[in-house]
C-alpha cells in the first residue's frame, strides 16, 4: 500500500479474549490486514494505543478515514456489576416502581425460589419529589425545585456518581424532567443524569424506568471510555473520524453515545450479523443463520432475508428497552471451561478462562481445561501454534489439564474426555439455535449456517448436522469477521413516541403529522453526527398490536403516499404477527401504541476486490485426529492454497490466520468464486 496515497478503513472488535483488527484499503477494496492481539480488559484502551500506534508507524498519521470500533465493554459492566454507583428520582407515591416490578417469572413460574430482576439501586437511594402529569401530559402538580434539591443533596449523601430521572407520563410531556435535569445540572455538573423522556420516551413505567437506570448506572464508566478511545485515536492519527458500534447495526459518534450508552449494549455480535447480511447478498442467500464463536460466547441471529430487530429484551432478568438486532448469546466459545460437577456430570462454560490466563495450551498459567484445550487434545488445531505461528502452544499442558480435570474424574481417556467436552458444548449451542428457529416456527434446514469467530468453522459441521442443516458458508477472515461487518456499517439513530390510538383514516393522518415531526428530530440528530441532510434516509416504522394485546410488533411502513393507507398498513402487520405467532385475526380492531422513526446515512461503501487467487491445493500434512464419528488420518490444508473452484471430501482440516475450519466425514468442501469456503452435507 502506497503510504502517500493509503487511506484505511479500520474495524476494532474488542472481545473477552482477543481484539481482532481488520484494515480495508478504500482505493483498492482489498483488506489490508487482519490481526487478533490478547484483549486487555482491565484496561482495554492500552491495547487499542498499542495497535493505533503501530498502524501509525507502518503507514503515516494520514492513513486513517475511519476508525469503526466496537466491544463488550458495557455488556461486561452490567454482567460484572461494575457500573456507577446510581440514584433514581422519580414522582412522589411511585418510589416502588423499580422495585415490584412486573412479578412475571417467565420459564421460572414454579420457582418459588425465582429471585427477580437485579436491582442496580437499591431502595434506599430512590428519591420521591412532588410533581405530576396526568396521562396527556397536562401538569396537575408543579415541580418543586426544593424537594428536588433535598431529593438530589440525600442521594449525594449516600456516594452517588449517576441519577436516573423517571416521572410519571414524562413520555408524553418531558418539560418536568428537562426542568430537573436543568436545574441539576446546575448545581452538580459533574454528576451524570439521565433522563427517561431522552433514553426511553415510550410508556410502560417499570421498563421505561429500569432502561433510563440501566443507562445512569453505565454512564460515568462509558464516557470515560469513550472519551479516552476518541483521544486515542485523534493522537495518533488526527484527521480520523471514529465512531462506536450500536446495538441496532449502526454506529454513531462517541460525543453521541457517551449520552446513551445502553444503546452500545450488543456492539460487539450485531457487527456480525451485519456481516453476515452482506455475504449472503454477495453469494445470492437469502436465508442465513449468522453463528459467531469467539474465546468468551456464541452469539448466534437468524436472518430471514434480513436481519430481525427487538425493542425489548433482557440482560440477566433486567429489561432493556432499545432498538437492537436480535441476537441470541450463550456462554460458549474457546474460553469455556470444563469441569465435572456432582460426581459424574460434564458441565462446560458458561464461565471462561478469558484472556488471562486463558486456555491451558497458552502456557499463561491456565490450569483449568476449556474448549480449545479438548480441540487441541483431538488434534482439530493445530498442536504446536496457533494464528499461522504468531501464538505457540503446548499441547502436553492441555493434556494434563484435561486429564487431572475431567479424564480422572470420570474414569476416561484423555481423548474421550475432550471428545466429551466438544459434544457438550456443541449440545449447548445447538439447543440455543433451536430458540430462534425451531421454537419461532422457521426450519433450520431451510437456511444456510454462516459461521466466524475463531470458533464458528471449527465447530460449523458438527453444529450444522445436528440441527439438519445442509449448507455451510464460511467467509475469509472468519476470525475477524465481526470487525469486518463494523466496516461496513451505516450511521443510525432514530426516535419513538407512544400514541395509543385504534387505527383508522383519523388516527392514521395524525400518526403521519407526528411521524413527519420525529423524522425531523432524527434527521438533526443525524445530521449533528456528520452526514449532510442529502445523505440521509429516514423509515417510518409503528409498534402495533390487536386491540387487548399486551405486546406489540414493529412494523415498516410506506411513506409513498399512494400506498400509505389502512388496508396496506393492516396486511403488513397482519403477515408480521403470522410469522411469527402462526395466526392472524383479520376481524380484530388493530391498535397502534408507539410511532417510530428510524434515519441512517452510509458512510460509503468500500468496494471489495473479488479474490482471484491460484494455489497449490497440497496439504500442508496429514494429522491423525479424532473426528466426532472416530479417529481418520486428516489432510490439513492451507486456506491461501485452495485455488478458486477448489473441491475437496471431508474429512479435511483447513488452518488460516484467524480460525480453522474443521469439515467432518459427509461434508464436502468448495472454494466459491468469493473465495468463501462452500459446505454441503453429502448425501
Amino acid at each position: 500500500m502506497d503510504r502517500a496515497q493509503a487511506r484505511c478503513r479500520v474495524g476494532v472488535d474488542v472481545g473477552g479474549t482477543f481484539t481482532d483488527v481488520t484494515v480495508l484499503d478504500e482505493r483498492t477494496g482489498q483488506i489490508q490486514e487482519v490481526r487478533k492481539v490478547p484483549s486487555n480488559p482491565a484496561a482495554p484502551l492500552e491495547v487499542l494505543d498499542g495497535v493505533l500506534a503501530d498502524m501509525r508507524a507502518k503507514w503515516g498519521a494520514e492513513a486513517l478515514s475511519y476508525l469503526l470500533h466496537g466491544s463488550t465493554h458495557a455488556l461486561n459492566t452490567v454482567l460484572e456489576e461494575k457500573g456507577s454507583r446510581t440514584g433514581l428520582l422519580t414522582t412522589r407515591g411511585f418510589r416502588d416502581v423499580y422495585e415490584i416490578a412486573r412479578q412475571w417469572k417467565g420459564h421460572e413460574v414454579f420457582n418459588i425460589f425465582y429471585p427477580g430482576a437485579k436491582r442496580f439501586v437499591p431502595r434506599r437511594r430512590v428519591a420521591e419529589v412532588a410533581e405530576r402529569l396526568d396521562k396527556s401530559g397536562d401538569v396537575l402538580v408543579p415541580l418543586d425545585l426544593d424537594a428536588v434539591d433535598e431529593a438530589v443533596a440525600s442521594l449525594l449523601e449516600q456516594g452517588i456518581d449517576a441519577l436516573a430521572v423517571a416521572f410519571l407520563f414524562s413520555y408524553v410531556n418531558p418539560a418536568h424532567e428537562r426542568l430537573a435535569a436543568e436545574h441539576i445540572r446546575s448545581r452538580y455538573p459533574d454528576l451524570f443524569v439521565a433522563l427517561s423522556s431522552e433514553v426511553n420516551p415510550v410508556w410502560r413505567e417499570y421498563e421505561r424506568t429500569a432502561t433510563t437506570v440501566l443507562n445512569a448506572y453505565l454512564g460515568p464508566r462509558m464516557e470515560q471510555y469513550f472519551s479516552g478511545m476518541e483521544e486515542t485515536v485523534r493522537r495518533h492519527f488526527p484527521r480520523a473520524h471514529p465512531f462506536l458500534m450500536k446495538s441496532n447495526g449502526g454506529i454513531g459518534a462517541p460525543r453521541a453515545m457517551a449520552r446513551f450508552p445502553v444503546q452500545t449494549l450488543m456492539s460487539g455480535p450485531v457487527a456480525g450479523v451485519v456481516a453476515a447480511h452482506e455475504l449472503g447478498a454477495r453469494t445470492g442467500v437469502s436465508n442465513l443463520i449468522s453463528l459467531d464463536i469467539g474465546g468468551t460466547s456464541s452469539d448466534m441471529s437468524l436472518i430471514p432475508g434480513s436481519p430481525l430487530f427487538r425493542t425489548e429484551w433482557h440482560i440477566g432478568r433486567h429489561p432493556v428497552r432499545v432498538d437492537s438486532v436480535e441476537v441470541e448469546s450463550l456462554g460458549a466459545g474457546g474460553g469455556s471451561l470444563a469441569q465435572v460437577r456432582y460426581g459424574k456430570v460434564l458441565q462446560v462454560g458458561p464461565q471462561s478462562a478469558g484472556a488471562v490466563p486463558g486456555p491451558a495450551c497458552y502456557m499463561r498459567g491456565g490450569g483449568r481445561p476449556t474448549l480449545t484445550d479438548a480441540l487441541v487434545q483431538l488434534r482439530h488445531l493445530n498442536p504446536r501454534v496457533l494464528l499461522q505461528g504468531e501464538m505457540p502452544i503446548d499441547a502436553a499442558l492441555s493434556a494434563d489439564a484435561i486429564r487431572r480435570e475431567v479424564a480422572e474424574p470420570l474414569g476416561m481417556s484423555e481423548d474421550d474426555a475432550a471428545l466429551g467436552i466438544l459434544r457438550v458444548l456443541v449440545a449447548n449451542i445447538v439447543s440455543s439455535m433451536r430458540t430462534i428457529t425451531i421454537e419461532r416456527g422457521f426450519n433450520p434446514a431451510d437456511f444456510v449456517l454462516a459461521p466466524f469467530g475463531g470458533m464458528g468453522p471449527t465447530l460449523a459441521t458438527a453444529v450444522a448436522s445436528s440441527l439438519g442443516i445442509g449448507r455451510i458458508l464460511v467467509p475469509a477472515d472468519p476470525g475477524n469477521f465481526s470487525a469486518f461487518g463494523m466496516l461496513l456499517s451505516d450511521l443510525r439513530t432514530g426516535a419513538v413516541t407512544t400514541r395509543v390510538v385504534a387505527l383508522d383514516p383519523d388516527s392514521l393522518t395524525d400518526a403521519v403529522a407526528a411521524l413527519r415531526d420525529l423524522e425531523d428530530a432524527v434527521r438533526r440528530d443525524l445530521a449533528s453526527q456528520g452526514p449532510s441532510p442529502e445523505q440521509i434516509r429516514v423509515d417510518w416504522l409503528l409498534d402495533m398490536r390487536y386491540r387487548e394485546q399486551a405486546y406489540e410488533l414493529t412494523v415498516p411502513i410506506a411513506k409513498d403516499p399512494a400506498k400509505l393507507n389502512v388496508e396496506e398498513i393492516c396486511e403488513r402487520f397482519g403477515l408480521a404477527h403470522e410469522q411469527r405467532y402462526g395466526h392472524r385475526a383479520d376481524d380484530e380492531v388493530v391498535e397502534v401504541v408507539n410511532l417510530r422513526a428510524s434515519a441512517y446515512a452510509s458512510l460509503g461503501k468500500p468496494e471489495l476486490s473479488r479474490d482471484e487467487r491460484t494455489g497449490r491445493r497440497q496439504p500442508t500434512e496429514h494429522r491423525r485426529a479424532l473426528m466426532l464419528n472416530g479417529p481418520h488420518e486428516v489432510p490439513v490444508f492451507r486456506r491461501d492454497d485452495l485455488p478458486l473452484g477448489a473441491e475437496l471430501g471431508g474429512p479435511v482440516i483447513v488452518e488460516e490466520k484467524t480460525s480453522t475450519t474443521v469439515v467432518e466425514p459427509g461434508w464436502a468442501l468448495r472454494v466459491d468464486p468469493e473465495g468463501n469456503l462452500d459446505l454441503t452435507r453429502m448425501p
